[in-house]
């Protein structure tokens, strides 16, 4: 582009940035009294002092200081307008810029950068449409393929980064700060997809791609690429795994996967038709019922067959399937079908089968039947209730009501089969759910729903659809956990790198100290390894970190370096210094190539070639150190830089000589790794932090904030080195940090809570268990599956 093409760029995307600045500005002023009479409100309403004085200092900033405000606005949207286009700084993260060392924020930083990314992420998703057709216009303005959300200078990111650093300015208190913030937005976000539509129709009529055509959110999705749109139409799934293998709570002797052998003992039905009879006092061998005709009490409250009832009838098990396969389509006439009585039972409802087990339908049946009624009933009350089922999916698995009660009549072994089709679809429906956001739960239960109708009118006595169903939901599932997983491992890379540098120095000086310390070394090695080939060792570390081969090779090549230098007695010696001369010095010549040290070569090859000649004639290395071996710390040897410890201050940072580039291009997250807790470490006793260090790479955590507002998170990534805790949402995104102490501090104090890593129906089956054991008759507690958090 030449200079006049870019200046006639720049100046129609100044237009719009002034139309935008100008149509946000006077929604505001027209609100500015609205919003303080919400606060005014809240004020009243406040349950501490605390929130009591936000209100009143936010209503202060707006009855005497918004001309102010609007004024910082202008000012910041213009730097950062002129900052997006120079890109001077290269790739920014979304929200509030984070510093390029690996530092330590407090709390109210990481908050108000979750913050910025919350309100764009919901302005991008209200402003879809609009924001697609504005990313096209300007990348065919600017002329280049396409621009993400970090090349838009208008997008609704940088303008709530401008709102905060306008409050910042203003020398406002950070809570003071985020309240005005959140308040600009719910008073502006509803005009912006009409502000972006304005802009676009500026640019159409100047000439930028007049025509565009949007039809579908996948073709949004391809062209706005990496930017937050395309986290917003990628969200991400959960493919099922295979849970570890571990005991239950009330299974008895655990088999395979912790459940019940499958060959002596009894299976999980017959251990349920067992509790249950023992429970109500029911008569005749265990595992099994009272012979039909005996008498006494029956499931579903009513009496048994041949008891002498009024009405007494027999139904049979095909036709009690058949009469379930009619009712699962629909609400059926209760006058048109045998056995439902005067209940008109509505088969999507979360209580069908408690209104079925009131039906003489329920009496009339063989008492097996009855009793599996009553079963899958309790287990899918316990489904319902079970805290981590999320309540957008309830409503989707309450409709598998009838069809997994079918299943159960039809094969008891779905209760003890982990890998039954019915189950794992139902477990896979549960999980899916758990983590989903406003902006991809529509999708997921537009899939779901997809899913649970096919069920609904397919399957008659095959199973075969349930496993079809599966295919479909974990197809959909794959496909957006894949998009996740790509955000998600990359801000991982980043933390890791970032981490890695700042733990480099440390570990390096170790390793240098305890050469130098071990041996006498002469000062030309000394010094080559002290000032040159510690930046190699920075640099290798850094990039691989301690288990890598970059690590492990540069380790080498310098013990390799030292031994070559020896004295070498016996012909072997002096072979394998031959042999071994020509790769060992390219290897170190590669490595100074590697942190821009060329130069340092030449002189020091020079000087080692006399060392390897004496080496060579069994003569000591000349010029020894007279006073003992250098060290490259001021700390004694045998206090190594411990890894979760900041490196000494006296130690010379050996990463200012190295070329950073890209690590100054990627989004910088190294502010997202939080400083370990300055409290005293747990004890091996705490419960908390023993569950915390167990914890593994896809455990879903639940968060509580002091607002009451719950945010579940995925654990993506564990720090190696600090132990530190990455969490983001279904689409990788949304990403908090946490050191072990730390979250160990909120499980104890309630704040987070640790979903099972059991599927959903064993949890079902454990509950149901737990409650009509014999032993704790009518108890709900106890102990839960594996890897379950008390709340």
């Amino acid at each position: 582009m030449t200079t006049a093409m870019l200046e006639d760029a720049v100046a129609i995307l100044s237009v719009c940035r002034d139309r935008l600045v100008d149509r946000l500005s006077a929604v505001f002023t027209r609100e500015v009294g609205r919003a303080n009479d919400e606060f005014l409100a809240m004020a009243d309403r406040a349950t501490s002092l605390e929130q009591q004085q936000i209100c009143f200092a936010a209503t202060q900033v707006l009855s005497n200081r918004a001309p102010q405000l609007l004024q910082q606005f202008q000012a910041s949207v213009a730097r950062e307008f002129e900052s997006v286009l120079k890109g001077a700084d290269g790739a920014r993260a979304q929200g509030m810029q984070l510093p390029a060392e690996l530092s330590l924020v407090e709390d109210e930083d990481l908050e108000q950068d979750l913050a910025i990314t919350k309100l764009t992420t919901r302005a991008a998703f209200n402003c879809s449409q609009q924001l697609v057709a504005l990313d096209r216009r300007i990348a065919a303005l600017l002329k280049v393929q396409r621009v993400t959300q970090d090349d838009n200078p208008l997008h609704p990111g940088l303008v709530y980064k401008a709102v905060l650093q306008a409050l910042t300015s203003m020398d406002l208190v950070p809570s003071v700060a985020l309240a005005l913030l959140h308040s600009f937005e719910r008073h502006t976000g509803g005009e912006l997809p009409a502000i972006y539509a304005d802009i676009n129709r500026y640019l159409a009529e100047t000439g930028i791609l007049p025509n565009i055509s949007l039809k579908t959110p996948q073709e949004q999705q391809g062209q706005q690429g990496g930017g937050a749109m395309g986290g917003g139409y990628a969200a991400a799934g959960f493919a099922p795994q295979a849970q570890p293998s571990g005991g239950m709570p009330g299974y008895g002797a655990a088999g395979s996967g912790g459940m019940p052998a499958q060959g002596g003992g009894q299976d999980i039905f017959s251990q349920l038709l067992s509790a249950i009879q023992s429970m109500h006092g029911g008569q005749g061998a265990q595992g099994g019922m009272a012979a039909p005709g005996a008498g006494g009490w029956m499931p579903g409250g009513g009496m048994a067959a041949g008891s002498g009832g009024a009405g007494a009838q027999s139904f049979s098990s095909s036709q009690l399937v058949e009469a379930l396969g009619n009712l699962q389509r629909g609400p059926v006439d209760p006058g048109q079908m045998p056995g439902l009585g005067s209940v008109q039972i509505d088969p999507f409802a979360g209580n069908a089968l408690q209104q079925l087990r009131a039906t003489p339908m329920a009496s009339w049946s063989h008492p097996m039947d009855a009793m599996t009624m009553d079963i899958v009933s309790m287990l899918f009350d316990a489904m319902f209730n079970d805290p981590d089922l999320p309540a957008s999916v309830r409503a989707e698995i309450a409709k598998l009501q009838i069809p997994v009660l079918k299943v159960a009549l039809l094969d008891k072994q779905f209760f003890s089969d982990r890998g039954h089709p019915a189950r794992r679809l139902l477990d896979a429906i549960a999980h899916a759910g758990i983590g989903r956001g406003d902006k991809d739960e529509p999708r997921l239960l537009g899939t779901i729903r997809s899913v649970v109708e096919t069920i609904l009118k397919g399957f008659d006595s095959d199973v075969k659809v349930f496993e079809s169903q599966l295919g479909v939901l974990d197809g959909f599932l794959q496909a957006e956990e894949a998009a996740a997983k790509s955000k998600a491992d990359n801000m991982a890379d980043e933390l890791e790198a970032r981490e890695r540098k700042e733990m480099a120095a440390g570990r390096v000086a170790t390793e240098v100290d305890l050469r130098l310390n071990r041996r006498n070394l002469p000062p030309l090695l000394a010094d080559f390894i002290t000032r040159h080939w510690r930046l190699v060792l920075v640099e290798a570390f850094v990039r691989a970190g301690e288990s890598g081969g970059a690590w492990k090779e540069t380790q080498r090549l310098m013990d390799e370096l030292i031994w070559s230098v020896e004295p070498k007695s016996g012909s072997q010696n002096r072979d394998r210094l031959v042999v071994m001369l020509p790769a060992m010095l390219k290897g170190l010549r590669e490595g100074l190539g590697r942190v821009g040290l060329q130069g340092a070569w030449d002189g020091f090859f020079s000087e080692l070639i006399q060392l390897h000649v004496a080496a060579l004639h069994k003569d000591a290395p000349p010029q020894l150190y007279p006073q003992g071996p250098r060290s490259t710390t001021t700390e004694p040897a045998s206090q190594p830089v411990s890894p979760t410890q900041p490196v000494s201050a006296s130690v010379a940072d050996p990463l200012s000589s190295l070329d950073d580039e890209s690590a100054e291009e990627s989004e910088d997250l190294s502010a997202l790794l939080p400083e370990p807790p300055s409290q005293p470490a747990a004890t091996p006793e705490d419960e908390y932090m023993s569950l915390v260090q167990k914890l593994e790479v896809g455990a879903w955590v639940e968060f509580n904030s002091e607002r009451g507002t719950r945010n579940t998170l995925r654990l993506n990534w564990v720090s190696e080195f600090r132990r530190v805790f990455l969490f983001t949402n279904r689409q990788g995104e949304n990403a908090m940090t946490l050191a072990a102490g730390s979250l160990a501090d909120h499980l104890r104090r309630g704040r987070a809570r640790l979903l099972s890593q059991n599927p959903l129906t064993d949890r079902a089956v454990a509950q149901v268990l737990e409650k009509v054991s014999p032993a704790a008759p009518g108890s709900s507690g106890g102990s839960r599956p594996p890897g379950y958090a008390w709340e």
